[in-house]
Formats: C-alpha cells, sequence, structure tokens
C-alpha cells in the first residue's frame, strides 16, 4: 500500500511540475525566426527588435503574392518598404496612419515592411496568400517561430508585458514591447 501512495505521490508532483512548464511558457515576438530562409520557405515572418516590428514574406521559387491589412489604434511611424520596384507590388498607409495595406508577389526573394508604432495598445494582422486567408502554419513569429491560430491575429501591449489574443485566448508574451506610449524613440 505504501509503493501505491509513493507512486501517486510522484505522479502528482510529474503532473504539477509539467502543468508549471506549460503555463510559464511564453510566446515572443523578439528576434527574427530561425525558419526564415528567403527562398526556401513560403511564408509570413513576423518579429520585434530594438528598431521595431518587421513582417517578411518568401516563396520557395514559385510566385506568389502576399497581401493583407494591419491595424492599430495608435499611429504607425516610419513604415518602410522593403522590396524592389516593379511590377504590382505596394504599400500604402491611411491618411490617420492606423492602417497599412499591401501586396508583394515574390518567387524567392525577401519582401515586406518595417514599422513602429506610437500610442497603441494592439496591431492585428489580417494575412492572406495568393488571395485566400493564409494557413497559420506559414506565419511563423519571433525567434522561435511559434504560430498564430488563425490567419487574423492580435498583438496586444498591457501594462508590461506585450499580450497575444485570438479569440478568447489571450497568451502573455516575454520580452519588452516595442511601443511606448510617447511615441517610438
Amino acid at each position: 500500500m505504501k509503493k501505491w501512495r509513493l507512486l501517486v505521490f510522484a505522479l502528482l508532483v510529474a503532473l504539477c511540475a509539467n502543468s508549471y512548464a506549460v503555463a510559464s511558457y511564453s510566446p515572443n515576438t523578439e528576434e527574427r525566426p530561425i525558419t526564415f530562409e528567403p527562398g526556401k520557405i513560403i511564408g509570413y515572418f513576423l518579429w520585434q527588435d530594438k528598431d521595431g516590428l518587421h513582417l517578411r514574406i518568401t516563396s520557395a521559387g514559385i510566385p506568389h503574392t502576399f497581401s493583407g491589412t494591419i491595424r492599430t489604434d495608435g499611429r504607425f511611424e516610419n513604415v518602410l518598404g522593403k522590396y524592389q520596384g516593379g511590377n504590382e507590388d505596394y504599400f500604402e498607409v491611411s491618411k490617420s496612419q492606423n492602417k497599412i495595406t499591401y501586396n508583394f508577389t515574390t518567387a524567392q526573394d525577401e519582401k515586406g515592411l518595417d514599422f513602429q508604432l506610437s500610442y497603441g495598445s494592439y496591431v492585428k494582422f489580417n494575412l492572406s496568400l495568393d488571395g485566400q486567408s493564409i494557413a497559420p502554419e506559414r506565419i511563423f513569429i519571433g525567434k522561435d517561430g511559434w504560430h498564430p491560430a488563425r490567419y487574423d491575429f492580435t498583438l496586444r501591449q498591457d501594462g508590461e508585458y506585450l499580450k497575444y489574443a485570438d479569440g478568447e485566448k489571450v497568451i502573455i508574451i516575454g520580452g519588452g514591447f516595442w511601443w511606448p506610449k510617447g511615441g517610438h524613440k
């Protein structure tokens, strides 16, 4: 009987330790995804660093069109397109500076946007590939390349944390946030 009690106790300790490890995992937006290899993978790649937020796209040799919108309740600042001119590539920032619309076509090179946010509490992404909602498995966020649950997702600022909100789920993201209330410095 004592062996069973000891076994049950050991299992409970193991389950509690495992639950703590899962609960303390915090997806991070910091650093470029390690899976990002222009021309070798199809997808969106999103990360932040001291210079702001970076959205990149690439394709594995076959032309694909990446398009969508990025919205905020603040203002986008210092928005830079990372692409060679030509074909139908473009991005546009709304007059109120709270919406970015983009369209990039690539077969293997890297294209995308860099931007900063001022006075915002969230950034909402709606991403597509070839005119269709992109599969979340093709969206890679932060160094670990974690995937949102959907093609449309929101990153939120809350106090000292950046949060990822997807429907009813909110996951706290480790690391600092890149949009101070008074604008990016």
